[in-house]
């Protein structure tokens, strides 16, 4: 009874597909429902059995529209120049040679930056920040003598030495 059962169920479902038509037009191939047209460069009809399509649109293979030519892409504009740096102020020059003065002394001097620069009279002072032998940081005071816009290598290492530097 069994296998009644699955040669009915066979025979059911080869009769719910349908039939392909395989047909060549301008040199195109196109699949449809209906047989090849009398009117068609190729006389070869490929019969495929194939199971309907849910919708009427998947049921008519058309061939692929040919792809749109290249559009030609201007060229993007060049980059604006980058805006020119920010100009350094008397004091920060200052305190940049002060700073460069005082690297040779500090055991670290790679990560070394400077804070609340005070420029009074001749004397520039300023904060020193230095990593420690331990990677931690640690702030020294500092002071440079300035004089005609020029570091005084004199007077800055008298005032390294009031302040505990060895230079």
């Amino acid at each position: 009874m069994s296998a009644f059962a699955f040669a009915l169920l066979l025979l059911t479902a080869t009769s719910s597909f349908g039939q392909v038509f395989r047909c060549t037009v301008n040199g195109q191939p196109v699949y449809q429902q209906a047989a090849c047209a009398a009117t068609a460069s190729s006389g070869t009809e490929i019969k495929l059995n194939v199971a309907p399509a849910a919708s009427p649109k998947a049921t008519s293979l058309t061939p692929r529209p040919e792809p749109a030519p290249a559009v030609a892409v201007p060229a993007p504009a060049p980059a604006p120049p980058p805006p020119f740096p920010p100009q350094r102020s008397e004091l920060e020059a200052f305190a940049d040679t002060c700073l460069e003065w005082c690297r040779p002394l500090l055991r670290n001097p790679q990560g070394a930056y400077y804070r609340d620069a005070v420029h009074a009279q001749n004397v520039l002072s300023l904060a020193i920040y230095a990593t420690n032998g331990f990677g931690g940081y640690v702030r020294r005071a500092a002071a440079c003598e300035i004089k005609n816009g020029k570091l005084d290598a004199a007077w800055t290492r008298i005032h390294a030495q009031r302040a505990g530097w060895q230079p």
